[in-house]
């Protein structure tokens, strides 16, 4: 995709398959944030490994409540990514799933849906968004603290028992309630490379 390219975010109630289908959603995984995790410059290298999600954000989208949103990106028309929202548990505005296709990385798009969901979140009246990514997921990592989101805690165990045994999972949190935004130290990812 070249940076010229006009970008458009709407909110859809869902995504065809078949858009979704010419898209490649997974991405690369050679760095892992070591604990604390709030550094996002103090990481260790990994062997490396190509990680896809299987991504199906048309199920929360359907919702009429207005407690769910589905944000759809469009570039050189067609799609290049999504972000689903839904209310947490806990009354929180959360992030369900994002994905930007590999074609049209780092062109911003992420920042663009984070900004729709912000818009949404706020306009509901929502304190705070959450999401949840992996330490091992640095781009994504270092995308959320750009964009204001800061850990909140990490979970060990969460992929204890399954194909992800070892991964850990990061809770990310953006304080909606007074506007400020707080700040992490972040590496752009494809600057550094691993190991050979």
């Amino acid at each position: 995709m070249d940076r010229a390219e006009h970008i458009s975010i709407e909110q859809v109630v869902d995504l065809p398959a078949d858009e979704l289908n010419r898209c490649d959603f997974s991405f690369e995984i050679a760095w892992e944030l070591n604990a604390p995790y709030q550094d996002l410059l103090d990481l260790r290298a990994l062997p490396v490994q190509r990680k896809d999600y299987g991504f199906a954000p048309t199920g929360g989208a359907r919702d009429g409540s207005g407690g769910t949103a589905l944000f759809r990106a469009t570039a050189g028309g067609r799609l290049a990514g999504f972000l689903a929202m839904t209310e947490s548990w806990n009354g929180m505005a959360e992030i369900a799933e994002l994905a930007v296709d590999r074609t049209c990385r780092r062109q911003g798009i992420s920042q663009f849906l984070l900004a729709a969901a912000e818009a949404w979140a706020r306009s509901r009246g929502f304190g705070f968004m959450r999401l949840e990514t992996q330490a091992n997921n640095v781009a994504a990592c270092c995308t959320y603290a750009r964009a204001g989101f800061v850990v909140g805690g990490h979970d060990r165990f969460l992929y204890a028992d399954g194909a992800n045994d070892g991964e850990v999972a990061l809770f990310w949190y953006k304080d909606l309630r007074d506007g400020q935004r707080a700040t992490s130290r972040t590496v752009d990812p494809e600057s550094v490379l691993p190991p050979a």
